[in-house]
């Protein structure tokens, strides 16, 4: 089964090849380590997690490994592994500890699975090298213990780099003994950071730390105000500042040389983060200091003086043995081939690296905090056709789940043509750094090394984190490991919400709990608990910039400061509560779909369980059970429950149905009531069978 994924297993990642006899182990037997190659304290705590709790009677698992590992995790480790379960002993065999980890954490989920363990022999490898999860932890503090959690999770489905984004306009959160004004409160201690990157080795992670430069620097700026070109004020607010560090001034570079070395004696990966994303040009045109720097370097504009920035920083860091990646913002003819890019504005700006010669990690469609489903991320391979990949962007405008949102996404189609502009222009001389070689110049082709599924956190703090990552990051650790051919979103989603049990059984992170508590603590009592199941956040920036905000920026305009959300602004309401994806939405469609094209029988078992629902929603009390901003929701899905019943009674219109049904899909405030986007698209159909 190379190919697709078989209904008789939930594993995600899936495997590369699995071959199953049919047979099973008799019993629920336990493990028993045997250590037949390579020894390592590292590879007996991994085995013990798969093996913990274990009693008698006990079935054998030998574990050879041909080679050990290094101490730290790195770009070409080797991740393979062949595991075979028999009925009596599980053989896991790997040329390396990393293969081995990744081998134990596909055990550990076949072991989680309901049923019998199953016989059968899997040939796994990785698809990509890097499968990150970048977490800001610059907007909103992410404790230790939080992290140390989330490299748990992250063993379980074979990620292998944390990215920390650990400065930004709010906050710096690196410890410099040489600059301690820098660091905002709280922020992490070394002692902290060592035992983060220790416990990430000994699961085959990688982290790497990002310092984003020169924009995003209100933070650094008011503790060194010396280093910008312009006055600074304590920023909470979110989006593009005007801050950022001067790149004429030599003491810029030295405090960024001295900051890169202590991020190499705390971080041992070889890799370090420069950001570079969103700097706004006006200090940079502004400042006569700056604009005589460009004329003695022979720098035209501000993409040409960023670029000389990335390469002097790149410099420096070489002197560190790093190398540095950064935002899609870097990309320019100056800018050293050696650079690698992490590209999030979409499958041009990733085209346009690997022209240049750049090493790629993708971002683009994997941004976890614009609250989409699971699938639409899921749709978009890392190494698509730039036409494939564009043709899958559009799609998403004709999408009904968020078609609230489609405004927004065609201001993001500015970048394709930014793209094409900046492709052109990169050949002529003025825009090169000084001592870039020449755009015409011969590169090698940039590879795609992987992909990273991004949380950013203006709306996301420690008590969210867990939902807002895991409800969808399996399927995206999927997508990074697996075949490409593998595209079914109904046999991912079969698969993710096993793997939201495998995730609370083995990595102690029960996401439904943690919902149901999030929504009593914000004041949700069971009688609307048949609400919330079907409420979701509105999508994209839609929660993050408000009406005003969003509005400005659909117009072109500059987008006035004020938002709904700064850095202080709690995070504890319902929304906040919500997981970015109604299931129960799913299961009224594939109820909606049962009844509508289903035989008599699945008809009919359909009608009674939709007949069924719509009697709960009835029962919903229209305020008190909750915060007085649901009660118009409340209200509206009893009314959906009396049309719902009128459709499968075959009383109500086609069109009168799908037009009420799409007036209560638009967003009410902060949510969508998904119950409402499900029946609009299917109510032609409902309607349609109900009068057969």
């Amino acid at each position: 089964m190379p190919a697709a994924a078989s209904a008789d297993f939930c594993l995600m990642p899936w495997p590369r090849d699995l071959r199953a006899t049919g047979e099973t182990v008799a019993g629920a037997p336990g493990l028993r380590v045997h250590i037949d190659g390579v020894d390592s304290k590292r590879l007996r705590a991994a085995a013990a997690r798969v093996a913990a709790g274990d009693a008698p009677p006990a079935l054998p698992l030998h574990i050879r490994c041909a080679q050990r590992a290094p101490d730290r995790p790195g770009q070409e480790m080797d991740e393979t592994y062949v595991l075979r379960v028999e009925r009596s002993a599980v053989h896991l065999d790997a040329a390396t500890e990393w293969g081995a980890l990744r081998g134990l954490a596909t055990l550990a989920q076949l072991r989680a699975a309901d049923g019998p363990l199953p016989c059968l022999e899997i040939r796994d490898q990785p698809r990509f090298a890097w499968r990150g999860v970048l977490l800001d932890v610059a907007r909103h503090f992410i404790g230790i213990e939080a992290l140390l959690r989330t490299l748990d999770a992250m063993w379980l489905f074979k990620l292998n780099v944390l990215h920390l984004h650990l400065s930004d306009d709010q906050a710096f959160r690196f410890p410099s003994t040489r600059y301690p004004r820098l660091s905002s409160t709280p922020c992490y201690s070394r002692e902290e950071l060592a035992r983060l990157v220790r416990y990430a080795s000994d699961l085959g992670i990688r982290v790497v730390p990002e310092l984003d430069m020169p924009g995003h620097t209100t933070s650094w700026l008011l503790a060194y105000p010396e280093w910008g070109a312009g006055p600074v004020v304590p920023s909470r607010r979110f989006g593009v500042h005007k801050a950022c560090l001067d790149p004429s001034n030599p003491a810029v570079y030295e405090a960024v040389d001295v900051l890169l070395g202590e991020l190499a004696e705390v971080f041992p990966d070889p890799v370090v983060h420069i950001g570079g994303d969103e700097v706004h040009p006006a200090w940079w045109s502004e400042q006569p200091r700056v604009q005589r720097y460009m004329r003695e370097q022979g720098i035209a504009d501000v993409a040409g003086l960023q670029a000389h920035f990335s390469a002097r920083v790149a410099a420096l860091a070489r002197g560190h043995q790093r190398r540095v990646v950064g935002w899609d913002e870097v990309l320019h003819a100056g800018l050293p081939a050696e650079v690698m890019v992490q590209t999030w504005r979409g499958a041009t700006a990733r085209d346009r690296a690997l022209r240049g010669g750049h090493d790629c990690v993708v971002s683009a469609n994997y941004y976890l905090d614009l609250f989409y489903p699971a699938e639409l991320h899921y749709r978009f391979d890392p190494e698509a056709p730039e036409a494939e990949a564009l043709a899958a962007e559009d799609a998403l405008l004709r999408d009904p789940r968020i078609a609230h949102v489609a405004e927004g996404l065609r201001w993001t189609h500015q970048w394709r043509a930014e793209a094409a502009a900046e492709q052109r222009d990169d050949t002529a001389p003025g825009r090169l750094a000084p001592g870039a070689a020449a755009a015409g110049a011969a590169r090698p082709r940039g590879r795609v090394i992987g992909a990273e599924a991004c949380l950013w956190a203006e709306l996301v703090d420690e008590a969210c984190l867990d939902v807002r990552l895991w409800s969808r990051l399996p399927a995206l650790a999927e997508r990074f490991w697996s075949a490409a051919s593998l595209t079914d979103p109904a046999d991912m989603y079969r698969r993710l919400r096993a793997a939201h049990g495998t995730l609370a059984a083995v990595g102690g992170i029960d996401l439904a709990a943690r919902v149901r508590a999030a929504l009593a603590a914000a004041g949700v009592q069971d009688p609307w608990l048949p609400l919330t199941d079907q409420l979701e956040p509105v999508k994209w920036y839609g929660r993050l910039l408000g009406e005003q905000a969003l509005a400005a920026r659909l117009e072109g305009r500059e987008m006035p400061q004020a938002r709904p959300y700064e850095a202080d602004t709690p995070l504890d309401r319902v929304a906040d509560a919500l997981p970015p994806e109604s299931f129960a939405a799913r299961d009224l469609d594939a109820l909606c779909r049962a009844f509508a094209e289903g035989d008599a029988v699945e008809s009919n078992a359909a009608r009674t369980r939709l007949e069924a629902l719509a009697a709960r929603w009835r029962g919903l009390p229209a305020r008190g059970a909750g915060p007085d901003e649901l009660a118009p929701l409340a209200r509206q899905l009893t009314a959906i429950a009396e049309l719902l019943t009128a459709m499968l009674a075959g009383t109500a219109t086609a069109a009168a149905a799908q037009d009420a049904l799409s007036r209560a899909a638009r967003p009410q405030g902060e949510y969508l009531l998904a119950a409402a986007v499900v029946l609009a698209e299917r109510a032609p159909a409902l309607v349609a069978r109900a009068g057969a």
